[in-house]
């Protein structure tokens, strides 16, 4: 699939965007700001677009976990959508299913939503991270405008694999609009707030820029913006002879997510206290790469998936907008 082809054009008008919540039942932030526009529909309505609002993983929200059987993030390949044979499998299957339907289809040329903003939190000090495609302009928009708006926002891309197994995957264009720190099952009032108003701030932007296109705009202008770009490397926890976990995220880098990590700085810390320090060679990070960054430090979800951290990049997005 030629994913630039069908994404959502700088120049296009946007006719309708869908906010989710509740991808993972126990990211409680998103779930109620989420509910919160399904209660406030005028909240989120504007004249030039419609938006929809709903809840995915129902399952899950009621048992306030983050999946009911496995990861629903990790079932929008669009491999797994079109085999038949995985489509009941599991409940986190059947909901990916019904959430294409309603947002794209992922394989359709013509998807239903030309932008989705999937609503997430992690344990993470991430700030406001807002993960999307490399090749996506318009999230790469959005996320410039947002970051004007506040100074924790981020752009960051997801890796450059022919897929992406993420909800926000499935419509043109979109993003995963992850906050943190938020504990599991908790809300967190200053992050709550500042998701609420950059949500609406962003679908503030879609309207004017609908207005631009509809008044036939056409001077265009080319922005750049600093990004941080996944490396598709994950560091796995310091682990004793049989497997288990031995080790932890070094103090040093605990809380640090977006921070440069350099060769001897402190890494992990075993139970009994020594320190592990970091060396781009010993933890594979190609030759020629710059500096590297962490995120996703100390993740909760994460430690079933062998993931104490993730490292990114961080290089420059150049895109094109209309003037207005």
């Amino acid at each position: 699939m030629d994913w630039k082809r069908r994404r959502t054009l700088p120049s296009a008008q946007v006719k309708r965007v869908a906010i989710v919540g509740g991808t993972h039942g126990n990211e409680t932030n998103g779930v109620y700001l989420a509910k919160l526009f399904m209660r406030n529909p005028d909240v989120v309505k504007r004249p030039s677009f419609e938006t929809e609002v709903f809840l995915s993983n129902v399952g899950a929200i009621e048992r306030n976990t983050r999946y009911v059987e496995e990861d629903l993030n990790r079932c929008y390949l669009l491999a797994d959508l079109t085999d038949s044979s995985k489509a009941s499998t599991t409940v986190e299957r059947k909901v990916a299913l019904e959430v294409d339907q309603r947002l794209g289809p992922k394989g359709a040329a013509e998807p239903r939503c030309d932008l989705v903003i999937d609503l997430h939190n992690t344990t993470s000090a991430s700030g406001i991270a807002l993960m999307m495609a490399p090749d996506d302009d318009f999230g790469h928009e959005l996320g410039h405008h947002l970051a004007s708006l506040d100074d924790s926002v981020r752009i960051c891309q997801w890796n450059t694999l022919p897929d992406w197994s993420l909800c926000a995957s499935v419509g043109r264009s979109g993003m995963t609009f992850e906050v943190g720190p938020c504990p599991w099952g908790c809300l967190v009032p200053d992050l709550f707030d500042r998701s609420r108003r950059l949500v609406l701030a962003l679908l503030d932007y879609v309207e004017a820029h609908n207005k631009r296109v509809v008044s036939g705009a056409a001077a265009r202008e080319s922005v750049t913006v600093p990004v941080y770009r996944s490396l598709g490397i994950s560091l796995d926890f310091p682990r004793a002879a049989d497997g288990e976990i031995d080790g932890m995220p070094h103090p040093d880098l605990q809380g640090r997510d977006f921070s440069e990590l350099r060769d001897g700085d402190n890494i992990f810390m075993s139970f009994a206290g020594e320190a592990t320090k970091f060396y781009r060679k010993g933890f594979k990070v190609p030759e020629g790469t710059g500096p590297v960054y962490p995120v996703f430090i100390n993740e909760a979800a994460y430690y079933e998936k062998k993931i104490a951290c993730m490292l990114f990049d961080r290089g420059e997005k150049t895109f094109s907008r209309l003037k207005g």
